[in-house]
Formats: C-alpha cells, structure tokens, sequence
C-alpha cells in the first residue's frame, strides 16, 4: 500500500483543499415523500436542478479514483471540482439519477451494501423511514461500466463504533473483497456506516486497502487533511435553491467543521460520539449535527 504521504500530497506537492464533497441517500419522483423524509429523500426534479446549478457554476465532477490518480500526478484536476456520492446504493439512485447524471456529463461515487443477501434498507427496520430496494449487482456493474465509482458501505450497515475489532476488520476488508470480485476492479473508498467514526477504523481502513474514508459531521474542514475521515455536506430534501448555493459557493463545510469542534469543545469526544450516534440511528430529522 503507498505510504501516506503519497495519499495527502500530488507528486507536484500540490494539495487541493477547496474540493467540496456531496453525500445523498435517495433521489424520489414524489415530491411529497422526499420531504416527508429530507433527511434521506431529495425530489429528483429538485438533483435535476442541483446538476444545471453545478454546470452553471462552472463546477465538473470527479470521483476519489480521479483525486488519487491527481495525487500519483497522473491526471489533472478540473478547475472547480466537486464529488457527488450517494451512500446505501438505494434503486432509486439508479432509477432517477443515474439518467440525469448521465444527462449532464457527470459522475458519481456510490458507496453500496457487499452483501448481495440485504435486498433493502433492513437497518432503517422499526424506524420511520420505509422500506427501500437496493441495487442489484447488475446495476452496479452498470453503473461502473458508466464511469462512475463504486465504493464500499460495508457488508451489513453497522454502527462501526459499537462492534468488535474483528467484525470491524469483516465489515471493511470482506466488503471491499466481494466487490472487486463483482467490479473486476480495484474498490479504494469506503463510507462509514451513519458517518460514524473513529482512530481505530480509520487505522483497520488502511490496513483493508482503502485510500479514501468518508465521514459526514466529522473530519478536517480542508478536503483530504485526513484521507481517511473526508468531511462531506449532507444535502437534505428542503434546503432549496438558496440552501444549495450557500453550500457550494461558500466555505460552508468551515461553518460544519466549526460547530463539530464546539460541540467537542463542550461536550468531550465521549459523549460528543454518544450523542451523534443518537442523533443520526434514532432521530436524523432532528439533528443539528447533521444539517
């Protein structure tokens, strides 16, 4: 594996910081049902909107494959990039954004499930979010054959936090495994289940292969400051065109970063991680984390 000093700076010693990363869930043809649920639902007219609002800002999107391969100064980095991912591998990813992302010349990552078993999102089970299907491995073959980037989400959707070391090493190493086998390619990134994270899965994360980790409330405001807890914005269902542009045309994930800090500040890093967890597996609407 390279070392990590290959993984934070190019070969021109260059370090990009202005990248902003975007994290989805589901993209609904109901308007209705994506704001009952904004936390996890964006109405696909509305990701139709947030691409032109992209184009016509003059951003380009690019995958954490493409960063690394800017890092080994193999490919240079467009003049504004951004990364859009879409965590769980929900169908309705591939029903409703893949065609408007194809649209407008852009790519994405998605992190899925490797467990071909877990059809749906049985994590969210006895919660008020409804029951989803979950892409086949047909459609993600599709949409790697496409361009875009296939990541890791995990076998099963645990709190990482809460499991043993060595389920962690089977949640992060076997899922990474099985979708190389599925991709017959190399599988680099990783999003923690729920955002939730710490020094001893980042540490596994490493030793398993990755080179990209991904947060969401947590990690350095500067892109790729830590490859290995990359902060991104969570965009809900209601924020709106305004909501939108204050997010990508200004340093908004300073303004995350900041309030993450505060709350450690007052809270300390225990129960700071206790009420994050919380927050996002009982009542992720609510949460001033996650906003």
């Amino acid at each position: 594996m390279e070392s990590d000093s290959t993984i934070q700076k190019s070969a021109n010693g260059e370090h990009p910081k202005a990248i902003k990363v975007l994290i989805y869930h589901r993209v609904l043809q109901d308007p209705d049902d994506s704001r009952k649920h904004e936390y996890m639902c964006v109405y696909a007219s509305d990701f139709r909107k947030h691409l032109r609002l992209l184009e016509r800002w003059g951003f380009t999107s690019i995958t954490f494959h493409d960063y690394h391969l800017y890092l080994k100064g193999e490919l240079d980095l467009p003049r504004k990039p951004v990364i859009i991912t879409f965590d769980d591998g929900y169908k309705d990813v591939f029903e409703n954004a893949y065609p408007l992302l194809q649209k407008f010349g852009m790519k994405a990552v998605i992190f899925a499930i490797a467990n071909s078993k877990i059809l749906s999102n049985v994590w969210d089970h006895g919660s008020e979010h409804p029951a989803s299907d979950l892409m086949t491995e047909h459609e993600l073959l599709e949409l790697h054959s496409a361009g875009h980037e296939i990541g890791s989400h995990s076998l099963s959707h645990p709190a990482l936090p809460s499991i043993s070391k060595e389920q962690l090493w089977e949640e992060l190493s076997r899922s990474r495994m099985l979708l190389e086998i599925l991709l017959n390619a190399p599988v680099r990134s990783v999003a923690y289940p729920y955002g939730l994270v710490n020094e001893e899965i980042k540490k596994i994360a490493s030793e398993a292969g990755y080179f990209t980790g991904c947060g969401v409330y947590t990690g350095p405001a500067a892109f790729g400051e830590d490859p290995f807890e990359i902060r991104r914005i969570l965009i809900r269902g209601t924020i709106g065109t305004f909501g939108f542009a204050l997010r990508m045309l200004t340093p908004y994930e300073y303004y995350g970063w900041l309030r993450w800090k505060l709350r450690m500040i007052i809270l300390g890093p225990v129960r700071h991680q206790h009420e994050v967890s919380a927050d996002v597996l009982d009542t992720p609407e609510s949460s001033n984390v996650s906003s």
